[in-house]
């Protein structure tokens, strides 16, 4: 410890003989430099003077060799010597220019032999070998093999944030690999996915680099474009930022993706094989894929197996022969309904044996996909096949969410405890609502059937009415977004959701138009588990109340058949009018129990929510005109039974039904109101949130009218009995 300058100093501690404090002081200097008592002489040097005839220390003379004052000699009367008391000044000691320069040199010789060392380290690692560099970064992302030396790499300077999300890699209309690619337009570039196996990391570069293709390799030309973007492989979901109020995951990342839309099926199989020669650099790897058998899906088997080739030429080329001699990819397939059927049980290194086992797959007649259990079972068959290193991939091929999306949280653990990757080639949820409707004309009575397809809805739970203001939806609205089940899936597992576009025998008209996913990121579902959305639900007294008036309408279906006897018709007609009005009335309450939530909906963080919002209390109203309107109707059927235009005979029967319309029935003046009040919602709803499903669910409520019509139907007696023969999709 260094003593206070201002302390006292004893000479006992720091060693030194007592002092006699009186009689005359004879001056004799010497130096000592303290040692000792704690204080480093690095610290602090100082000089004693004492007088040495006293038994004093005398030190050794400074380094510098300056010489000290002494101080003068006193004497007694008589001129002898007298103790005189010692002198003891402590003073800090000063080192001349050689002392400075010695420390200097001492100095700058340390730093001098330290910034050598750090300079050496950095030119060994700058002269590095080329080969340990290519080992330290990995410019190849894309999915087909680098070779070193064919390209040389090229800037791109395009933001790949401004990529449309309507594009995919591959030509749409191509059957085989090695087809032109579409240019223009038309020529899709891909973009987005996150490399590292489809885990989303963060946000890459804006400025991503790109490097062609060798000559024999995939190029521009083929089915699997040759410009290969360092860290995109999919689709631009995780590039965009997110909305302020929606996180996809949990923790605003995404693992896999749930939404990557391709306009065809050929353009789903050019980036299977593109995710396949992925896994395949890390790992050996089997493929199991799965198809549903059901009757729906003849068309897309059909589809698949002409376009195989696209994925089997690709991975010809691009496995290496060393690979294949080692077996590291081999594939098996496996059809799924209300069973199972392997029909490629052990897996084969042969691409080819897949497009013929195809072929083979039954048609399931149950009419029941039992999808969450076959994916359970396709796991724990193949489960054995997984080391350290092999890894598993199953691509699932449906038309369908599934009729057991109860189980999907089993599914999801099965997936999940042995890391496979799970690819859908599949289609659009439609929108807030579980079913689809196929069309299907009797080959005998001509008659038209509707077989229902479970296809939705697109989130955990129903959160947007379920009825048209008559019946049951019809509208076949598509979402933009996966089924629930399996985009949690597809999401968790770190695979992708390929959405197709909607088939061409759908009921109503057919929407072809890609959800632009810049515009629908906000509106994202949430793929919580079914509990935790419950919960959250639960929290919001704007959701629980949303959730409680959808449940609650679901009592306000009406009437579409009536007789065509005048006689009961006109009674039937009758109880419909009252139950009319009452429905009128709880609509009202309906519309003011919307309306006090007004202030919380501006508050509500999510836009998705904000959105059901306004499309239902815009709807609420115009079922309000509906009901009104119906209620006329029937008013009017009870004073002026109509008589059909047509007569009943042995091969058909007649039947009155009420449809939508625009034509009112109702007096303007009791009506004009609530027809501008529903109108001017309804734009609204388009307004807000323009190119969205909402937007589209209003415009197809504004085309339907708010009235209905009396129409007849005209079928075969036997219309009822022949639905036992309308096929199970």
């Amino acid at each position: 410890m260094q003593t206070p300058a201002s302390a006292p100093v004893s000479g006992d501690e720091y060693g030194l003989a007592e002092v006699p404090r009186s009689g005359a002081t004879q001056s004799m200097a010497g130096d000592v430099t303290l040692a000792s008592g704690g204080l480093e002489s690095s610290e602090r040097t100082m000089v004693v003077e004492v007088n040495p005839t006293l038994g004093g220390p005398v030190g050794e003379p400074p380094a510098n060799g300056a010489e000290h004052s002494s101080t003068p000699a006193s004497t007694l009367a008589g001129g002898s010597p007298v103790a005189a008391p010692a002198v003891v000044r402590l003073r800090p000691r000063r080192l001349g220019l050689r002392g400075r320069l010695a420390y200097l040199i001492q100095a700058w010789s340390v730093s001098l032999v330290v910034h050598v060392a750090i300079l050496s380290a950095l030119a060994a690692a700058t002269f590095s070998s080329q080969d340990t560099l290519k080992k330290m970064i990995n410019f190849d992302s894309a999915l087909a093999t680098y070779h070193s030396g064919e390209q040389e790499l090229l800037p791109i300077y395009a933001d790949p944030d401004n990529a449309q999300r309507d594009k995919a890699i591959g030509d749409e209309n191509a059957n085989t690999a090695g087809e032109p690619a579409p240019t223009g337009e038309d020529a899709g570039e891909e973009t987005g996915m996150l490399a590292a196996g489809g885990l989303g990391a963060g946000r890459p570069s804006a400025t991503p680099r790109i490097k062609g293709a060798a000559k024999g390799r995939i190029n521009e030309g083929t089915s699997l474009p040759g410009v290969k973007i360092d860290g995109l492989s999919s689709s631009p979901l995780s590039l965009l930022p997110a909305a302020p109020a929606t996180d996809l995951s949990g923790g605003g990342k995404i693992s896999g993706d749930p939404v990557f839309d391709v306009k065809e099926i050929g353009t789903a199989l050019d980036q299977l094989a593109r995710e396949i020669l992925r896994h395949l650099k890390d790992h050996k790897l089997t493929v199991v894929w799965m198809f549903d058998e059901s009757f729906s899906m003849e068309d897309d088997k059909r589809t698949i197996q002409q376009k195989f080739d696209r994925v089997s030429s690709e991975l010809k080329v691009n496995v290496d022969n060393d690979k294949k001699a080692a077996n590291a990819l081999n594939h098996g397939i496996v059809g799924f309904g209300q069973g199972m059927e392997y029909a490629l049980e052990k897996p084969r290194e042969d691409i080819d044996q897949i497009g013929r086992a195809i072929k083979r797959l039954r048609i399931d007649s149950t009419g029941i996909e039992n999808t969450m259990h076959a994916l359970r079972e396709v796991v724990d068959h193949y489960s054995g096949l997984i080391r350290k290193d092999r890894k598993l991939l199953i691509v699932l091929v449906t038309d369908e969410s599934g009729d057991d999306g109860a189980d999907v949280e089993e599914a999801r653990q099965a997936l999940k405890k042995h890391k496979i990757p799970l690819y859908v080639i599949g289609r659009q949820s439609l929108f807030g609502y579980p079913f689809a409707h196929h069309r299907y004309i009797d080959p005998v009575t001509k008659d038209v059937y509707h077989p229902l397809i479970r296809r939705g809805p697109e989130t955990a739970d129903l959160e947007i009415y379920q009825w048209d203001g008559l019946y049951d939806r019809w509208d076949e609205q598509p979402s933009g977004f996966a089924p629930y089940e399996l985009a949690r899936l597809t999401r968790d597992s770190g695979g992708i959701y390929f959405v197709l576009p909607s088939e061409e025998f759908m009921r109503v008209r057919k929407r072809e138009q890609a959800y632009s996913i810049t515009q629908l990121k906000e509106y994202m579902p949430e793929y919580d588990n079914r509990m935790s959305y419950v919960e959250k639900r639960n929290s919001s007294p704007m959701r629980q109340t949303m959730h409680a008036v959808v449940q609650e309408s679901r009592a306000l279906i009406y009437r579409r058949d009536f007789p065509i006897a005048s006689d009961e018709m006109v009674k039937a007609a009758m109880e419909e009018g009252q139950k009319a009005g009452v429905k009128l009335n709880l609509l009202l309450g309906l519309q003011t129990r919307l309306e006090s939530l007004q202030k919380i909906r501006d508050r509500e963080p999510e836009k998705r929510w904000q959105a059901h919002y306004d499309l239902m209390l815009a709807q609420t109203v115009a079922f309000q005109v509906k009901a009104f309107e119906y209620r006329a109707l029937m008013a009017s059927i009870v004073k002026h039974p109509p008589q059909p235009k047509g007569k009943p005979g042995a091969n058909m029967v007649i039947t009155w039904v009420v449809d939508h319309s625009k034509q009112p029935w109702a007096p303007k003046d009791m009506t004009a109101k609530k027809y501008a009040e529903a109108e001017r919602l309804l734009k609204d709803v388009i307004a807000k949130h323009p190119k969205t499903p909402w937007a589209d669910l209003a415009q197809d409520t504004l085309d339907r009218g708010f009235s209905v019509v009396f129409n007849e139907w005209h079928h075969n007696p036997k219309y009822y009995e022949r639905a036992q023969y309308v096929p199970k999709y």
